[in-house]
Protein backbone atom coordinates (compact mmCIF):
# COMPACT_ATOMS: atom_id res chain seq x y z
CA UNK A 1 0.00 0.00 0.00
CA UNK A 2 2.53 2.51 0.66
CA UNK A 3 4.39 1.77 -2.54
CA UNK A 4 0.92 2.93 -4.37
CA UNK A 5 0.80 5.66 -2.63
CA UNK A 6 4.27 6.37 -3.01
CA UNK A 7 3.98 6.09 -6.88
CA UNK A 8 0.76 8.09 -6.52
CA UNK A 9 2.58 11.21 -4.56
CA UNK A 10 5.80 11.01 -7.69
CA UNK A 11 3.12 10.93 -10.69
CA UNK A 12 1.29 14.27 -8.94
CA UNK A 13 5.16 15.60 -7.75
CA UNK A 14 6.53 15.19 -11.95
CA UNK A 15 2.82 16.65 -12.97
CA UNK A 16 2.75 19.46 -10.85
CA UNK A 17 6.80 20.28 -11.87
CA UNK A 18 5.30 20.29 -15.55
CA UNK A 19 2.25 22.44 -15.06
CA UNK A 20 4.71 25.32 -13.56
CA UNK A 21 6.74 25.53 -16.44
CA UNK A 22 3.84 25.74 -18.50
CA UNK A 23 2.23 28.59 -16.09
CA UNK A 24 5.53 30.66 -15.77
CA UNK A 25 5.45 30.62 -19.84
CA UNK A 26 2.06 31.63 -20.11
CA UNK A 27 2.46 34.35 -17.36
CA UNK A 28 5.18 35.96 -19.26
CA UNK A 29 3.25 36.02 -22.57
CA UNK A 30 0.04 37.15 -20.41
CA UNK A 31 2.21 40.18 -18.60
CA UNK A 32 3.85 41.49 -21.57
CA UNK A 33 3.19 44.88 -21.87
CA UNK A 34 1.28 46.22 -25.12
CA UNK A 35 2.33 49.08 -27.47
CA UNK A 36 1.48 52.63 -26.15
CA UNK A 37 -0.85 54.09 -28.54
CA UNK A 38 0.54 57.60 -28.98
CA UNK A 39 -2.53 60.40 -27.95
CA UNK A 40 -2.86 62.95 -31.13
CA UNK A 41 -3.68 66.51 -28.98
CA UNK A 42 -7.28 67.73 -29.49
CA UNK A 43 -6.23 71.06 -28.81
CA UNK A 44 -5.58 71.86 -32.95
CA UNK A 45 -7.90 74.00 -33.91
CA UNK A 46 -9.53 73.35 -37.65
CA UNK A 47 -10.85 76.42 -39.24
CA UNK A 48 -14.26 76.23 -40.27
CA UNK A 49 -14.40 78.72 -42.55
CA UNK A 50 -12.39 79.65 -45.22
CA UNK A 51 -12.67 83.33 -46.93
CA UNK A 52 -11.78 83.82 -50.15
CA UNK A 53 -10.61 87.26 -51.46
CA UNK A 54 -12.16 89.26 -54.03
CA UNK A 55 -9.92 90.57 -56.64
CA UNK A 56 -9.79 93.83 -56.62
CA UNK A 57 -10.08 94.10 -60.26
CA UNK A 58 -13.95 92.75 -59.82
CA UNK A 59 -14.49 95.46 -57.32
CA UNK A 60 -13.21 98.60 -59.84
CA UNK A 61 -14.44 97.62 -63.24
CA UNK A 62 -11.89 99.44 -65.79
CA UNK A 63 -12.60 102.74 -67.14
CA UNK A 64 -10.72 104.78 -69.88
CA UNK A 65 -9.52 107.89 -68.72
CA UNK A 66 -11.45 110.68 -70.20
CA UNK A 67 -9.67 113.35 -66.86
CA UNK A 68 -8.45 116.85 -68.77
CA UNK A 69 -4.69 116.38 -68.76
CA UNK A 70 -2.74 118.45 -66.06
CA UNK A 71 0.89 119.99 -67.01
CA UNK A 72 1.24 119.66 -63.22
CA UNK A 73 0.46 116.24 -62.39
CA UNK A 74 2.38 113.31 -62.79
CA UNK A 75 1.04 109.70 -63.15
CA UNK A 76 2.70 106.52 -61.58
CA UNK A 77 0.60 103.93 -62.83
CA UNK A 78 -0.67 102.69 -59.41
CA UNK A 79 -3.22 100.08 -58.47
CA UNK A 80 -6.74 101.52 -58.55
CA UNK A 81 -8.62 102.54 -55.31
CA UNK A 82 -9.92 100.64 -52.63
CA UNK A 83 -13.10 101.56 -50.47
CA UNK A 84 -12.01 101.17 -46.85
CA UNK A 85 -14.57 99.52 -44.39
CA UNK A 86 -15.86 101.77 -41.32
CA UNK A 87 -16.72 99.45 -39.03
CA UNK A 88 -18.52 100.70 -36.09
CA UNK A 89 -18.00 104.11 -37.92
CA UNK A 90 -20.23 103.07 -40.59
CA UNK A 91 -23.63 104.36 -39.50
CA UNK A 92 -22.42 108.01 -38.01
CA UNK A 93 -22.97 111.13 -40.54
CA UNK A 94 -20.74 113.20 -38.44
CA UNK A 95 -17.78 112.23 -35.71
CA UNK A 96 -15.81 114.91 -33.87
CA UNK A 97 -12.48 114.01 -31.24
CA UNK A 98 -13.39 116.73 -28.63
CA UNK A 99 -16.59 118.59 -29.73
CA UNK A 100 -19.21 119.10 -32.24
CA UNK A 101 -20.58 122.50 -32.27
CA UNK A 102 -23.97 123.93 -34.55
CA UNK A 103 -25.34 127.15 -35.31
CA UNK A 104 -28.76 126.93 -37.23
CA UNK A 105 -30.79 124.74 -38.42
CA UNK A 106 -28.41 121.53 -39.13
CA UNK A 107 -29.54 117.74 -40.10
CA UNK A 108 -28.35 114.31 -41.03
CA UNK A 109 -29.60 111.02 -41.38
CA UNK A 110 -27.04 108.88 -39.41
CA UNK A 111 -25.19 109.28 -35.97
CA UNK A 112 -23.68 112.02 -34.27
CA UNK A 113 -20.87 111.21 -32.05
CA UNK A 114 -17.86 112.43 -29.68
CA UNK A 115 -14.90 110.83 -28.37
CA UNK A 116 -13.11 111.22 -26.39
CA UNK A 117 -14.95 114.57 -25.58
CA UNK A 118 -18.43 114.42 -25.50
CA UNK A 119 -19.56 117.89 -25.68
CA UNK A 120 -22.38 118.52 -28.01
CA UNK A 121 -23.81 121.88 -28.29
CA UNK A 122 -26.52 123.61 -30.79
CA UNK A 123 -29.12 120.65 -31.10
CA UNK A 124 -28.18 119.37 -34.57
CA UNK A 125 -31.18 117.32 -35.85
CA UNK A 126 -30.06 113.84 -36.27
CA UNK A 127 -31.59 111.26 -37.77
CA UNK A 128 -33.83 109.01 -37.75
CA UNK A 129 -32.42 106.34 -38.40
CA UNK A 130 -29.59 108.07 -36.20
CA UNK A 131 -29.06 109.08 -32.58
CA UNK A 132 -26.20 110.96 -30.93
CA UNK A 133 -23.40 109.03 -28.50
CA UNK A 134 -21.55 112.08 -26.70
CA UNK A 135 -17.87 110.16 -25.00
CA UNK A 136 -19.63 106.95 -24.67
CA UNK A 137 -18.35 103.23 -25.74
CA UNK A 138 -20.07 103.31 -29.13
CA UNK A 139 -18.55 106.87 -30.36
CA UNK A 140 -15.38 105.45 -29.28
CA UNK A 141 -15.32 102.36 -30.98
CA UNK A 142 -16.59 104.65 -33.69
CA UNK A 143 -13.35 106.46 -33.64
CA UNK A 144 -11.14 103.36 -33.44
CA UNK A 145 -13.11 102.38 -36.44
CA UNK A 146 -12.21 106.28 -37.71
CA UNK A 147 -8.39 105.63 -37.60
CA UNK A 148 -7.91 102.55 -39.20
CA UNK A 149 -9.87 103.48 -42.27
CA UNK A 150 -8.15 106.84 -42.34
CA UNK A 151 -4.54 104.75 -42.17
CA UNK A 152 -6.35 102.08 -44.59
CA UNK A 153 -7.03 105.05 -47.34
CA UNK A 154 -2.97 106.08 -47.33
CA UNK A 155 -2.77 104.08 -50.67
CA UNK A 156 -0.42 104.36 -53.17
CA UNK A 157 -0.94 107.29 -55.82
CA UNK A 158 -2.01 106.95 -59.21
CA UNK A 159 -1.91 110.52 -59.86
CA UNK A 160 0.85 113.40 -57.92
CA UNK A 161 0.03 117.29 -58.42
CA UNK A 162 2.94 119.40 -57.51
CA UNK A 163 2.15 121.49 -54.44
CA UNK A 164 -1.08 122.65 -54.14
CA UNK A 165 -3.52 121.63 -56.55
CA UNK A 166 -7.17 123.36 -57.17
CA UNK A 167 -9.74 120.51 -58.77
CA UNK A 168 -11.94 123.10 -60.36
CA UNK A 169 -12.90 122.49 -64.03
CA UNK A 170 -11.04 118.39 -63.70
CA UNK A 171 -12.85 115.58 -64.92
CA UNK A 172 -11.46 112.52 -63.31
CA UNK A 173 -11.75 109.00 -63.37
CA UNK A 174 -11.47 106.10 -60.20
CA UNK A 175 -8.13 106.40 -58.53
CA UNK A 176 -6.11 108.10 -56.35
CA UNK A 177 -5.13 111.58 -56.03
CA UNK A 178 -2.11 113.28 -54.12
CA UNK A 179 -1.44 116.43 -53.49
CA UNK A 180 0.29 118.97 -50.67
CA UNK A 181 -3.37 120.17 -50.34
CA UNK A 182 -6.44 120.37 -52.24
CA UNK A 183 -8.35 123.27 -52.89
CA UNK A 184 -12.07 123.56 -55.20
CA UNK A 185 -12.99 126.82 -56.26
CA UNK A 186 -16.01 125.54 -58.97
CA UNK A 187 -16.81 122.54 -60.14
CA UNK A 188 -14.90 119.19 -60.42
CA UNK A 189 -16.49 116.45 -62.72
CA UNK A 190 -15.91 111.96 -61.06
CA UNK A 191 -16.63 110.55 -64.47
CA UNK A 192 -17.55 106.30 -64.37
CA UNK A 193 -17.58 104.65 -61.69
CA UNK A 194 -15.43 103.02 -59.15
CA UNK A 195 -14.15 104.64 -55.78
CA UNK A 196 -11.87 108.04 -55.56
CA UNK A 197 -9.39 108.76 -53.25
CA UNK A 198 -8.10 112.13 -52.52
CA UNK A 199 -4.84 112.65 -49.74
CA UNK A 200 -3.75 115.98 -49.13
CA UNK A 201 -1.35 115.84 -47.09
CA UNK A 202 -2.49 119.40 -44.99
CA UNK A 203 -5.87 120.45 -45.85
CA UNK A 204 -8.97 120.72 -47.77
CA UNK A 205 -10.74 124.15 -48.63
CA UNK A 206 -13.54 124.73 -50.95
CA UNK A 207 -15.23 128.20 -51.64
CA UNK A 208 -18.69 129.25 -51.73
CA UNK A 209 -19.24 128.31 -55.72
CA UNK A 210 -17.48 124.75 -55.23
CA UNK A 211 -19.14 121.87 -56.17
CA UNK A 212 -18.91 117.57 -57.36
CA UNK A 213 -20.44 116.48 -59.99
CA UNK A 214 -20.51 112.85 -60.34
CA UNK A 215 -19.21 110.19 -58.31
CA UNK A 216 -21.10 107.34 -55.48
CA UNK A 217 -20.63 109.38 -52.46
CA UNK A 218 -20.59 105.43 -50.81
CA UNK A 219 -16.84 105.53 -52.60
CA UNK A 220 -15.13 108.73 -52.50
CA UNK A 221 -13.28 109.79 -49.82
CA UNK A 222 -11.17 112.88 -48.72
CA UNK A 223 -8.15 111.96 -46.70
CA UNK A 224 -7.03 115.17 -45.12
CA UNK A 225 -3.98 115.00 -42.95
CA UNK A 226 -4.84 118.60 -40.49
CA UNK A 227 -8.43 120.27 -41.12
CA UNK A 228 -11.16 120.64 -43.79
CA UNK A 229 -13.08 123.47 -44.39
CA UNK A 230 -16.37 123.54 -47.05
CA UNK A 231 -17.30 126.96 -47.50
CA UNK A 232 -20.56 128.94 -47.73
CA UNK A 233 -22.85 127.47 -50.53
CA UNK A 234 -20.38 124.83 -51.64
CA UNK A 235 -21.68 121.38 -52.72
CA UNK A 236 -19.39 118.52 -51.51
CA UNK A 237 -19.63 114.72 -52.01
CA UNK A 238 -18.10 112.14 -50.74
CA UNK A 239 -16.71 110.81 -46.62
CA UNK A 240 -14.24 113.90 -45.27
CA UNK A 241 -11.73 111.71 -43.05
CA UNK A 242 -9.33 114.71 -41.27
CA UNK A 243 -6.96 114.02 -38.41
CA UNK A 244 -7.97 117.45 -36.82
CA UNK A 245 -10.94 119.21 -37.34
CA UNK A 246 -14.25 120.05 -39.87
CA UNK A 247 -15.86 123.18 -40.62
CA UNK A 248 -19.06 123.29 -42.29
CA UNK A 249 -20.29 127.17 -43.14
CA UNK A 250 -23.17 128.38 -43.97
CA UNK A 251 -25.65 126.06 -45.90
CA UNK A 252 -22.77 124.32 -47.08
CA UNK A 253 -24.13 120.75 -48.52
CA UNK A 254 -22.27 117.24 -48.08
CA UNK A 255 -23.27 114.17 -49.10
CA UNK A 256 -21.28 111.78 -47.29
CA UNK A 257 -19.77 112.14 -43.98
CA UNK A 258 -17.47 114.15 -42.00
CA UNK A 259 -15.37 112.21 -39.41
CA UNK A 260 -12.70 114.36 -37.65
CA UNK A 261 -10.37 112.13 -35.39
CA UNK A 262 -8.58 114.67 -32.79
CA UNK A 263 -10.22 117.84 -32.70
CA UNK A 264 -14.21 119.37 -33.84
CA UNK A 265 -17.01 119.51 -36.44
CA UNK A 266 -18.70 122.65 -36.54
CA UNK A 267 -22.00 123.39 -38.57
CA UNK A 268 -23.91 126.66 -39.41
CA UNK A 269 -27.31 125.75 -40.98
CA UNK A 270 -25.61 122.39 -43.08
CA UNK A 271 -27.42 119.63 -44.68
CA UNK A 272 -25.81 116.78 -44.36
CA UNK A 273 -27.20 113.71 -46.89
CA UNK A 274 -26.24 110.52 -47.71
CA UNK A 275 -28.30 107.76 -45.92
CA UNK A 276 -27.81 104.88 -48.79
CA UNK A 277 -24.08 105.09 -47.46
CA UNK A 278 -24.91 104.48 -43.72
CA UNK A 279 -24.30 100.87 -42.54
CA UNK A 280 -26.71 99.44 -39.40
CA UNK A 281 -25.93 100.26 -35.92
CA UNK A 282 -24.99 96.95 -33.97
CA UNK A 283 -27.96 95.30 -31.58
CA UNK A 284 -27.24 95.52 -27.64
CA UNK A 285 -28.94 92.48 -28.03
CA UNK A 286 -27.27 90.84 -30.81
CA UNK A 287 -24.13 91.56 -29.37
CA UNK A 288 -24.53 90.18 -25.60
CA UNK A 289 -25.80 87.06 -27.39
CA UNK A 290 -23.09 86.85 -29.18
CA UNK A 291 -21.16 87.31 -26.30
CA UNK A 292 -22.94 84.55 -24.67
CA UNK A 293 -22.42 81.96 -27.42
CA UNK A 294 -18.75 82.65 -27.72
CA UNK A 295 -18.09 82.18 -24.17
CA UNK A 296 -20.20 79.24 -24.20
CA UNK A 297 -18.34 78.15 -27.02
CA UNK A 298 -15.09 78.53 -25.64
CA UNK A 299 -15.78 76.33 -22.43
CA UNK A 300 -16.98 73.70 -24.26
CA UNK A 301 -13.95 73.44 -26.36
CA UNK A 302 -11.87 73.50 -23.07
CA UNK A 303 -13.65 71.14 -21.90
CA UNK A 304 -13.74 68.77 -25.16
CA UNK A 305 -9.70 69.37 -25.02
CA UNK A 306 -9.06 68.78 -21.40
CA UNK A 307 -10.34 65.07 -21.34
CA UNK A 308 -7.78 63.16 -24.01
CA UNK A 309 -9.66 59.83 -23.08
CA UNK A 310 -10.11 57.68 -19.81
CA UNK A 311 -6.97 55.60 -18.55
CA UNK A 312 -7.08 51.63 -19.29
CA UNK A 313 -7.97 50.52 -15.68
CA UNK A 314 -9.91 47.29 -16.77
CA UNK A 315 -12.84 48.22 -14.29
CA UNK A 316 -12.09 45.93 -11.88
CA UNK A 317 -8.72 44.24 -9.74
CA UNK A 318 -7.95 42.07 -12.40
CA UNK A 319 -5.63 43.66 -15.28
CA UNK A 320 -4.99 40.65 -17.14
CA UNK A 321 -6.82 39.74 -20.06
CA UNK A 322 -6.47 35.98 -19.22
CA UNK A 323 -7.11 34.06 -15.62
CA UNK A 324 -4.05 32.19 -15.01
CA UNK A 325 -5.87 28.88 -14.97
CA UNK A 326 -2.31 26.51 -15.08
CA UNK A 327 -1.04 28.29 -12.28
CA UNK A 328 -4.23 27.70 -9.93
CA UNK A 329 -4.72 24.21 -11.69
CA UNK A 330 -0.61 23.33 -10.51
CA UNK A 331 -1.12 24.95 -7.09
CA UNK A 332 -4.07 22.56 -6.33
CA UNK A 333 -1.75 19.09 -7.60
CA UNK A 334 0.93 20.73 -5.14
CA UNK A 335 -1.58 20.36 -2.35
CA UNK A 336 -2.84 17.28 -3.21
CA UNK A 337 1.00 15.61 -3.78
CA UNK A 338 1.41 17.08 -0.36
CA UNK A 339 -1.77 15.61 1.36
CA UNK A 340 -0.90 11.67 -0.02
CA UNK A 341 2.87 12.78 1.33
CA UNK A 342 1.98 13.51 4.85
CA UNK A 343 0.28 10.02 4.62
CA UNK A 344 3.02 8.12 3.20
CA UNK A 345 4.99 9.38 6.10
CA UNK A 346 2.84 8.56 8.59
CA UNK A 347 1.99 5.14 7.12
CA UNK A 348 5.99 4.58 7.30
CA UNK A 349 6.46 5.88 10.60
CA UNK A 350 3.71 3.99 11.86
CA UNK A 351 4.64 0.85 10.21
CA UNK A 352 8.25 1.26 12.02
Amino acid sequence: MNKNLLRVFSTLVVLSLFLAGISSQALAQTDTPEPTIPVIPTDTVVPTEIVVPTEISTLVPTVQNTSIPDPTATSSGGGSAVSPSLGAAGYYSVLGGQTVTNTGSSSMPGSLGVSPGSAVTGGPVVGPPGTIHAGDSNAANAQVANSAAFDYLDQGCTTTYTGTQDLVGLSLVPGVYCADAFRLTGVLTLSGSGVWIFKSASDLITSGSASVSGGDPCNVWWRVVSSATLGAGSSFTGNILAATSISLFTNARLNGRALAYTGQVSMQSNVITGASCLTSAPSATSAVTATVNSGTATALAAATNSVSGLPNSGGGPIQSATFPWPLAITAGLMLVALFFGVKIYRRSTLNK
